[in-house]
């Protein structure tokens, strides 16, 4: 029930769409191009050999994979935040806070590479004018640039997006000009190919490409930072696949090139790759001078700027990772709180630089860029399982881009990913070092949520849903039937239709009506509608005597799907009956914004109903049951089963096939839908058969056909051919009283819960519509979806 709301206008903040197509292919460039190319290159080459450009060859693919997942998510959930939104909002609460954790560790450790890039970086200018050694002049560049730049973040003043647009364009072009001279010389060499067969291709052979692999992964990411500026996007459901697959292989072909030019283009006494993997870090650096002009200076310039924009970005990105789990309640509310002064969470920057600073100074470079690779991997399966849990459960989702043989392609991403990440841990030397840190991390995350986030999250739970009344009901059923009601009218058949179901069933009903308040107004405001609702829950209790328990609650609430979703929770329901007007408002919403997440997540079976305002539910007595197999289906067969048990009604199931070529198959889904009836026949004859302990007699040939003629009469069947389906199940249904719909994969009811067809058979019939959807557990959905 939604009361008269407050005279004060709740305002919707958005960010503004400013950014275009180029914008966002710079930021995801940017994030790629990085200080990855300059430090890890050098130490990759030493793991993989002349088959380093191989290795950026095939990341560029995984990548490729994982970023189509952020591509379709990106464009249907163009909101900010990426990943750790879509994991929030998709799985439970344990992995949302899982997600956040390991996105927070991922872009600290990430500032901590970047960091430690610049060290070896500003080491190599100063060695010989201060008379340090190499490792102590790194070590106090590195804590001086992280512990700088996280003052200026502190401060609020952040690098703009022109100068981060200048920045990238102009490492790019220094990129592309240091590829045309090591192309060149590489080229002029009579001898290259010896470059890339001494002493082979792969010198440690596949091991070592898939090392390099996992090594190399951190400087694929950048397409993450895209989805998160998703709310900042102009046109984000093209523009966003779009920028994602263009920044990938811009990032891809440069290191491709790369790897070839300073493979092929430099002379020494060694291998080439050898060479480079003794110089580690610096090995990019150190060659430069043998491809072009001043490359020593060029490079280092543009590996520091980089190093610092890298930087600057990360330390703001994981601050405001931190502060997003505050804000969710799942770290301290300390985190989240915004400094008066600079308008900046200084508290989150605080712990973020702590983090990135241990990092930095205590782990050697390869550690630290395996612990980065890691935690984003973890990220990136998480988001691929994402991608396959809402292709089943939220197939409505408008999506501009659609991943291809899902499951089949996050499937094989999520284990391509596991693959390098195991190479990366064994192989790579400090590799279980960094598996260290980064289990460490996660070890602590779980001690935080079992001792900090989950009691946090029941007490927010108790402040978003205020229950102000309760009328328990006192004779406990096994069967419990929740009714969500709010307009009188539909409440009353409602209730009628739940006593059909909780009669067949031995079951009890619980209405449930909710008081919805505006975010801004605290729910003690709500109280003053209380009086009225109560009345409404009482009137309905008492309507009729009933030998079927009937209770009642009312709750006060910001959100109604909601306070319905923690009531099936709290009350274990097993049947949730809501009403549904027949018409939906809004393009983003297939039945309405209150049922479309209710749908999506109540871990129970559902039934939304639109009722025929001039029959009454008792009086329903042909019911039409369009059936194309599966367990929605099935749900829709036993709710017409009950009617038939309790009213009497005649049941006709019915498929509607496009040709004569699918009569068959429309018998077969007819057969498996109708096996509802016969199990709960021989049930019964089995529990009498057990009560009198009596052995069932052996059927004979004749008794067996004409059993089966008498399950035959149980109920109709319908099969009609015709190019509109749409059209002939509304001229059919028209004959009946009630259309009791179930979701399906199959041709026919494709659409049926997935897009507008409720919506036009509620707009083309006043006939009473019952949609339903049975809970599935996904183990289950993967199979029937995509393995039967």
């Amino acid at each position: 029930m939604q009361p008269p709301q407050p005279s004060q206008r709740q305002i919707e903040v958005k960010l503004s769409r400013d950014l275009g197509f180029f914008d966002i292919t710079m930021i995801g460039v940017a994030g790629m191009i990085g200080a990855g190319v300059f430090a890890l290159t050098g130490i990759a080459a030493g793991v993989a050999g002349p088959a380093l450009v191989l290795v950026f060859l095939l990341n560029g693919i995984i990548a490729t994979i994982t970023a189509a997942a952020y591509a379709e998510l990106g464009s249907a959930m163009p909101g900010a935040g990426g990943g750790y939104v879509w994991i929030k909002e998709t799985l439970p609460s344990s992995f949302g806070f899982l997600a956040g954790w390991i996105d927070w560790f991922a872009h600290s450790v990430a500032c901590s590479l970047y960091a430690v890039t610049f060290g070896a970086f500003m080491a190599e200018i100063l060695v010989g004018s201060i008379m340090l050694p190499r490792e102590v002049l790194a070590k106090l560049s590195t804590f001086a640039a992280v512990t700088l730049l996280t003052y200026v973040n502190y401060r609020g003043v952040k690098e703009t997006g022109r100068v981060g647009g200048f920045v990238t364009i102009l490492k790019v072009l220094i990129l592309v000009v240091f590829i045309g001279f090591g192309v060149y010389k590489t080229l002029s060499n009579p001898e290259w190919m010896t470059h890339f067969t001494t002493p082979s291709f792969a010198p440690f052979g596949m091991v070592g490409i898939l090392a390099a692999m996992g090594l190399t992964y951190i400087a694929f990411e950048g397409y993450e930072i895209i989805v998160q500026s998703g709310e900042e996007v102009k046109n984000p459901e093209k523009n966003i696949p779009r920028a994602i697959f263009a920044s990938l292989w811009i990032a891809v072909s440069i290191y491709i090139l790369i790897a070839f030019s300073v493979l092929g283009g430099i002379e020494v006494d060694v291998p080439s790759w050898q060479y480079l993997g003794g110089l580690a870090e610096l090995g990019l650096i150190r060659v430069s001078n043998q491809i072009m002009p001043f490359g020593n200076f060029i490079l280092l310039v543009a590996g520091l700027v980089s190093t610092i924009s890298a930087m600057n970005a990360t330390i703001y990105s994981s601050s405001r990772v931190s502060f997003a789990l505050a804000r969710d309640g799942f770290v301290s509310e300390k985190l989240a709180i915004i400094n008066d002064h600079t308008k900046t969470p200084h508290y989150a920057i605080f712990f973020t630089y702590v983090i990135i600073s241990f990092m930095a100074l205590t782990l050697p470079i390869e550690a630290v860029a395996a612990a980065t690779d890691i935690m984003f991997i973890l990220l990136f399966i998480m988001v691929n399982f994402v991608l396959i849990i809402l292709r089943l459960k939220a197939p409505t989702l408008k999506r501009t881009f659609r991943v291809p043989l899902v499951p089949y392609i996050p499937i094989a991403a999520i284990l391509f990913q596991l693959i390098i990440a195991f190479f990366l841990i064994t192989e790579v030397k400090h590799g279980f070092l960094a598996l260290f840190a980064a289990v460490g991390w996660i070890v602590f995350g779980v001690v935080v949520y079992l001792g900090y986030s989950k009691e946090k999250e029941k007490d927010k739970l108790e402040e978003e849903f205020k229950t102000v009344f309760e009328e328990k009901v006192i004779e406990g059923k096994p069967y419990k039937i929740l009714v969500s009601i709010a307009n009188p009218v539909v409440a009353k058949k409602l209730l009628s239709f739940a006593k059909v179901l909780a009669k067949a069933r031995n079951g009890e009903i619980i209405l449930l009506s909710v008081i919805r308040l505006p975010e801004q107004t605290p729910l003690s405001a709500g109280r003053k509608y209380v009086t009225k609702q109560k009345q409404l829950l009482d009137e309905l209790i008492n309507l009729e005597v009933s030998s079927i328990p009937i209770g009642g609650m009312l709750k006060i609430a910001h959100s109604v799907p909601e306070a319905i979703l923690n009531t099936i929770e709290e009350e274990k329901i097993d049947l949730l009956i809501l009403g549904w007007r027949g018409r939906t408002f809004r393009r983003d919403y297939i039945l309405g914004s209150t049922i479309d997440p209710i749908l999506f997540k109540a871990p129970c079976d559902v039934a939304v109903i639109r009722f025929d305002p001039a029959l009454e539910v008792n009086k329903i007595k042909k019911i039409l049951i369009p059936t194309a197999g599966g367990p929605h289906a099935r749900l829709a067969a036993e709710i017409a089963l009950d009617f038939k048990e309790i009213l009497g009604s005649e049941p006709t199931f019915a498929y509607f096939a496009g040709s004569t070529e699918e009569k068959e198959r429309a018998k077969k889904y007819i057969e498996q839908t109708a096996k509802v009836f016969f199990e709960e026949k021989n049930k019964e004859e089995k529990e009498e058969s057990e009560e009198t302990k009596e052995p069932k007699p052996k059927e004979s040939e004749e008794k067996r056909r004409v059993k089966a003629e008498e399950e035959k009469k149980e109920f109709n069947e319908m099969i009609k051919v015709s190019r509109d389906k749409i059209g002939s199940l509304i001229r059919e249904a028209d004959k009946f009283d009630a259309i009791f719909l179930g979701a399906s994969d199959q041709p026919f009811l494709k659409n049926l819960i997935r897009g507008a067809f409720p919506e036009i058979i509620a707009r083309r019939t006043t006939k009473t519509v019952v949609m339903v959807r049975k809970k599935i557990e996904i183990s289950e959905l993967l199979k029937l979806r995509f393995w039967r």
